[in-house]
């Protein structure tokens, strides 16, 4: 088979892989830390329970990155995806500490890891001046099949009993079963198609050091994916647990919250991709930024589940934003070392990121339950916000690459 049809079929199944997991993992997405909370963990357990999982994950999750480069794609492919059937797995039949601790590690490894690889899998199959737009496509498809998946997770938490153990149990089984379906298909069809030789991993874990030492903005990329451990990793554990506690939201006013995160992502995310792929990927995340503060501050000062729903809705249009983010930080770098800079930029970032959850649970029981939301706003426009604007455009990209050469060597 010739390689841009490999090409294209690759990125086919890895669009139909994506789609059919996108929906089964946005069943449990909303409930994954209330479920940990209703198996009688604290708020700061359950930042301490994620801080772990996130520091063990980082190594993994690294080697599955560097293993796509030194070795294999489809063979560090196939590891993610049976390392993300195992995480469901766990968290339907797992009880106690030690259960959750190896179910967030796989479920971070397998989202850090995994959907690195595959990005990289997409990446590869895509040509670069539609890369941005292809992702987004590939991203709009995986939230329109994931549309209803919140409201029909709010309607099984409800038939099984509402918010609780045995409410929620139930999802998690239904997501390992949508996810072994969807591995299998990709097990069968996804290759690597590079000429490749095979690398020492002690040599390329050096020659990503060398890079990151050499290169200026990569070394700004590595900080800008510390603080945002931080930033996300202090909120985004308690919005539900917020959501329901504070705001007295149930099963259905957070079904409802996912259903307009997915609207407005599916309505973004095409025109966003387009609008990457014609002014700059570094411009169009600047331009929509602003989006995820506005989502932020409704949600805190939100009166009802209107405002709530609202909130996710401009939280959606944001999201959609990632699409250019994830090419950007692909595009960083040559394509040979797409793998070996996930690799050190996630072992980096997970490591020192690693106290977030634990500092957020304690901002949220010691302070008040709107502190860590927003410490995460501030950090987020007054430090990332900056780093993102410095980096430099991946567009044009011979001319990218020969600034890259010329700065690192």
């Amino acid at each position: 088979m010739r390689t841009e049809e490999m090409k294209k079929r690759n990125y086919i199944v890895l669009m139909l892989r994506r789609t059919i997991a996108g929906f089964f993992n946005s069943l449990p997405t909303q409930y994954v830390n209330v479920y940990i909370l209703e198996m009688g963990f604290s708020e700061q357990e359950l930042g301490l329970l994620r801080s772990i999982a996130r520091l063990i994950a980082s190594l993994p999750s690294s080697l599955l990155c560097f293993w796509a480069d030194v070795s294999d794609r489809r063979k560090s492919y196939l590891i993610g995806l049976g390392i993300e059937i195992l995480s469901a797995l766990i968290f339907f039949l797992g009880v106690g500490r030690l259960a959750m601790v190896i179910a967030l590690l796989l479920s971070l490894t397998s989202f850090f890891g995994l959907r690195y690889v595959e990005n990289i899998l997409i990446a590869d199959s895509i040509s670069s001046r539609k890369r941005a737009f292809g992702f987004g496509i590939l991203d709009s498809l995986m939230i329109f099949a994931s549309l209803f998946s919140p409201i029909v997770a709010a309607y099984i938490v409800n038939l099984f009993g509402g918010i609780s153990v045995e409410g929620i149990r139930p999802l998690f089984l239904i997501q390992f079963a949508g996810l072994l379906f969807a591995s299998i298909i990709a097990s069968v069809f996804v290759r690597d198609i590079r000429m490749f030789a095979h690398f020492s991993l002690r040599k390329t874990f050096y020659d990503s050091l060398t890079i990151l030492r050499l290169n200026p903005w990569l070394r700004r990329w590595i900080v800008l994916e510390v603080l945002g451990g931080y930033v996300f990793s202090l909120s985004m554990p308690y919005e539900m647990i917020y959501a329901i506690k504070v705001k007295g939201a149930d099963e259905f006013v957070l079904g409802y919250m996912g259903f307009a995160l997915n609207v407005g992502s599916i309505i973004a995310l095409p025109i966003i991709g387009w609008l990457a792929d014609r002014i700059g990927r570094v411009k169009t995340i600047v331009i929509l930024r602003p989006l995820f503060y506005l989502s932020v501050c409704l949600f805190l000062l939100s009166s009802s589940p209107i405002h709530l729903i609202t909130a996710w809705f401009i939280r959606g249009i944001w999201f959609a934003s990632r699409a250019p983010f994830q090419t950007l930080a692909l595009e960083l770098v040559p394509y040979d070392y797409r793998g070996r800079w996930n690799g050190i930029k996630t072992l980096i970032a997970f490591t020192l990121g690693s106290p977030g959850s634990l500092i957020g649970g304690y901002l949220y029981m010691l302070i008040s339950p709107e502190t860590p939301f927003i410490v995460a706003l501030l950090v987020d426009l007054l430090l990332r916000l900056p780093l993102i604007y410095m980096t430099p455009e991946t567009l044009d990209r011979k001319a990218y690459l020969e600034e890259f050469r010329r700065t690192s060597w």
